[in-house]
This record gives structure tokens, C-alpha cells and sequence, in this order.
């Protein structure tokens, strides 16, 4: 199964279409609303400022007649009716020498007129001459104070609206924007996640059957077409058909897997029982071999003549060399059932390889051989090492033997190299060469067992033996130059060699 850790934060598919839906529309929805927002603040701030004005110079002409004739409750009349029918908070009236003469509040208490809060109009009032004259244009009534124009100042009107009544309005119509906005942007937020419902509900089931599958579970789904995208359709329908499939391979591979353990099951018995016959075979072997060797051995005791002490010879090596093939067929049968277990002690590796090259010298002798043996490398003055040395010294006497039985003549030569891979391993490359071109062959058959003088062994048991040491048996085949074996071996050092070190 396949798990993901640390997996970043990502917005998922349905968030990423709102908001490549909505992004847009908000934004010039916003600004459509910013603008008609401050049109109607405009309009309102306009009308406010109009319709006072507008006041203030409807009163001047009206007021003409009360401050001509000094009528003060005709004056207070005109204020009062004034201020009824209008969002102005105070009417002052003022003559030309500045001097107030009529003013009327919508406040019962004393007002500060220069207050911040009050927005002033002012409205000049003035006063035209009334003419009289009659169908000939003959003027029969004239005063002498008219100017050229004829038209008077006689004073001002000023009329007073608290900023607040305009401040509660903008504040008005800044919250039912708002309020018409957002109710707006949450309707088309519904739309829109209703709208991509019909394709995230499916692209979410998709991702859900996808998961199973990862999981091992090759259920197929049931596939919506209605309202669902064709693509979309398509995907499940493929994934249905990758699932049938992974189902069929698991089938297939259970199958296999269990056919394989059976075999596997068969395997193990037929290696036990063949490991087994030979066990039994050396123990039923062994003692009539190790009684006719001792017979023969008594019957050397006698008188013998040249012929007959010679055919006990033969018979008593025919015998040795039996019984050396039955314990070999018994070290087969535990190497190649994996039960042959390493002994690990400590050991003199030099004096080990000279001791088995020693007991090769007379035969090869007798082949006019040349047998040698060379140390390589910084060999220390005790080379002692932990391992399994009767292990070690078989793979060095399965080599010589099959040097000894494939080369007719020439040279037989050991080069056994020490390497130091830190404070507590060593690295020991040993190398058998000889004069022959045909050994490297025997290697790869599990069969062919070399016998000359001392105990057989065959190659492919070597390489065994070496891997079950942890090391590893290089072939180099010089035609016409002779044949090389190489295997290297790792050892752990004693503590007084590491300490030497």
C-alpha cells in the first residue's frame, strides 16, 4: 500500500473552480456596487445641498413684503411654516447692516449657530419697485429712491442643516448596498456549487474508486450518466475495466503463488529425503568400508609376496578412496540443504595454508610438478584469525586437487594475499593457478569430483563453502596460459591482533 507523508495543503478541485467562477464576477460586482454606492452618496450630498438652497431662495422673495412693512409676526409666520415642511434645523433672517431681525429653530433649547456640524445656505433678499402706469405709458405715480435698476438689498436668509441627518442617510446607504451586495454574492455562491455539483460529486467518486484500487479492493463501481459529463462517464467506465482486469491478475497470481509454494513445499521434501539417504547411505556404508580396511590392514602383517602386497595396496586405496566419496556425498547433502554450520574459532591462517600446501608436495612430485606457495601483502608476525578452518582448509584442498588431477605438467602455484579492511576484518584474497586450460570447466558442474592422494572435493562444493564464508570465487581461463582460481574471504581479527594493529 501505497502512503503519503507530509503531504502539502493543496485546495481541492471544488474550491479552485469557485473560485475561478466567483473571482471574477466578485470583482467587477464589487466595483459595480463601489460605483453606484457613491453615485447615490453623490446624489444624496446633491439633493441634500439643492433642496436647502432651494429653500433659502424661495424664502427670500417671501420675506420681502415682512421686512418692508416691519410685520415681525408675519416674518416669524413665514419662518415657521418654513422650517414644517423642510429638514432645515434653524431660519434666520438678517437686514443689510447685518443685524438680526427673525429667527426660527426645530430645537427648543439654545443653539450654537457656528457650530461644525451645521451646514449654511444663504439666499439674498431683495426689493423691486412696484410700476404703475396706465395704456398711454404715462406714469402717474414715482419715488425718488430707485436706483438705475430700481432693485434694493434689504437683507439675507440663512437657512441650517445639521450634517447628521446627512451623515445617518450615507450611513444608510452605504449597509443596504451592503447588505444587497452580499446577499447577492451568497446567491450566486449557491448557483455556482449547485451548478459544479454535478461534476465534482462524479470526479469525487473517481478519486474514491481510484483509492480502492491502490488499496487492493477491484470492486467496480455503479456509473451515474444522468446529468454527468460525458468525459467524465468515460473515466468511470475505464476504470471499471482497470479494475476487472487487476482483479483477473491477482486471481492469476494467487494462483501462481500457490502452485509455486506447493512446488516449493515439494522441493523441500525431496531435498530432505535425499539428504536424509545419504546420511543413512554413509552410516550403513561406513562400517563394512572401515571393516574391510581394517582387514586388509591386518592381512599386511603377514607374509606376502611383491604381487600380492601390491594388490592389498591397491584394494586398501580403492577402499580409502570410497569412503572419502561417501563423506563427500554427506558434505553435499548438508551444503546443499543449508544445515552445514560454520564453527567459528580462532586460527593460524598461515600455518594452516602451508601445512595443506605440505601435504600436496609429494604428489605433486611424482607429477614433475612445481609446486609454491607465496605471502602477499602486510602479513602480520602471528596471522591469526576467527573462522571456520576446517572449512578453509577444504576450499584450498578442493582446488589443489583439481589443479593436481588437470595439469599434466608444469606449475601449480598458491598466492595468498592479506588485506586490511579496518581494525577488527581482514580480507584474505587467495589465488591457485595453474598450467592447464580445461579446470575452469568443472566449476559449474555440481558432479565432477577431482581425486588425486588426499581427500576429494569438487568445485562446485568450494564455491559454496566460500559463500557460506561470506566470500565469493573469481574464474580467470587463460587459453593456452593455464587457469586461475581466486576467492577472497572475510575474517574478523582476536582482540590481541586488533590491539597489534
Amino acid at each position: 500500500m501505497i502512503k503519503f507523508r507530509n503531504r502539502p495543503a493543496f485546495l481541492s478541485l471544488s474550491r479552485r473552480l469557485l473560485l475561478l467562477g466567483l473571482l471574477p464576477a466578485v470583482l467587477m460586482f464589487t466595483v459595480l456596487v463601489a460605483f453606484f454606492t457613491s453615485v447615490r452618496l453623490d446624489d444624496a450630498r446633491s439633493t441634500m445641498a439643492q433642496s436647502s438652497q432651494l429653500l433659502a431662495d424661495n424664502l427670500a422673495p417671501v420675506l420681502e413684503y415682512a421686512i418692508v412693512s416691519g410685520n415681525s409676526f408675519a416674518l416669524e409666520q413665514v419662518l415657521d411654516n418654513a422650517l414644517e415642511h423642510s429638514d432645515a434645523h434653524w431660519v434666520r433672517v438678517m437686514d443689510v447692516v447685518g443685524e438680526e431681525i427673525g429667527f426660527a429653530s426645530a430645537e427648543e433649547q439654545e443653539i450654537d449657530l457656528n457650530a461644525p456640524h451645521y451646514q449654511v445656505y444663504e439666499s439674498e433678499i431683495f426689493q423691486e419697485p412696484l410700476m404703475l402706469g396706465d395704456h398711454s405709458g404715462i406714469e402717474w405715480f414715482q419715488s425718488g429712491w430707485e436706483s438705475g435698476t430700481g432693485i434694493l438689498r434689504i437683507g439675507s436668509v440663512q437657512v441650517g442643516v445639521r450634517t447628521d441627518a446627512l451623515d445617518l442617510q450615507l450611513q444608510n446607504i452605504w449597509w443596504s448596498s451592503m447588505v444587497v451586495g452580499g446577499g447577492t454574492l451568497v446567491l450566486a455562491i449557491v448557483l455556482v456549487q449547485l451548478f459544479l455539483g454535478n461534476i465534482l460529486r462524479p470526479m469525487h467518486s473517481l478519486g474514491s474508486q481510484v483509492g480502492n484500487l491502490m488499496r487492493g479492493d477491484y470492486r467496480r463501481e455503479a456509473i451515474k450518466s444522468r446529468g454527468v459529463a460525458a468525459e467524465i462517464v468515460n473515466l468511470q467506465l475505464q476504470l471499471n475495466e482497470l479494475a476487472l482486469r487487476l482483479q483477473d491478475l491477482k486471481t492469476t497470481r494467487d494462483e501462481t503463488l500457490a502452485l509455486s509454494e506447493s512446488e516449493r513445499n515439494k522441493a523441500e521434501h525431496a531435498n530432505r529425503t535425499k539428504s536424509e539417504f545419504l546420511a543413512n547411505m554413509r552410516q550403513e556404508l561406513n562400517t563394512p568400508l572401515t571393516g574391510a580396511i581394517g582387514m586388509i590392514k591386518h592381512i599386511e602383517q603377514d607374509s606376502l609376496s611383491p604381487d600380492q602386497r601390491d594388490y592389498l595396496t591397491t584394494a586398501k586405496k580403492s577402499l580409502n578412496d570410497l569412503l572419502t566419496v561417501v563423506s563427500d556425498m554427506l558434505d553435499y547433502a548438508h551444503l546443499d540443504s543449508g544445515t552445514n554450520a560454520l564453527d567459528a574459532k580462532p586460527f593460524e591462517l598461515r600455518e594452516l595454508i602451508s601445512n595443506c600446501i605440505a601435504s600436496y608436495r609429494h604428489a605433486a612430485e611424482q607429477q614433475e610438478l612445481t609446486l609454491e606457495s607465496h605471502c602477499l601483502g602486510d602479513w602480520p608476525e602471528q596471522a591469526t584469525v576467527i573462522g571456520d578452518a576446517p572449512s578453509v582448509r577444504q576450499v584450498l584442498s578442493g582446488l589443489l586437487d583439481n589443479s593436481l588431477e588437470m595439469t599434466s605438467n608444469g606449475f601449480i602455484t598458491v598466492r595468498t594475499t592479506w588485506i586490511n579492511i579496518d581494525r577488527d576484518r581482514v580480507l584474505i584474497s587467495c589465488t591457485v593457478r595453474d598450467s592447464s586450460s580445461s579446470s575452469a570447466n568443472t566449476i559449474h558442474n555440481p558432479h565432477a569430483h577431482s581425486r588425486f592422494g588426499g581427500r576429494g572435493f569438487n568445485l562446485s562444493m568450494v564455491q559454496r563453502l566460500v559463500e557460506l564464508m561470506g566470500g565469493h570465487v573469481h574464474i580467470e581461463l587463460d587459453m593456452g596460459q593455464g587457469t586461475s582460481f581466486r576467492f577472497e574471504i572475510p575474517f574478523d581479527l582476536p582482540v590481541t591482533e586488533q590491539a597489534n594493529a
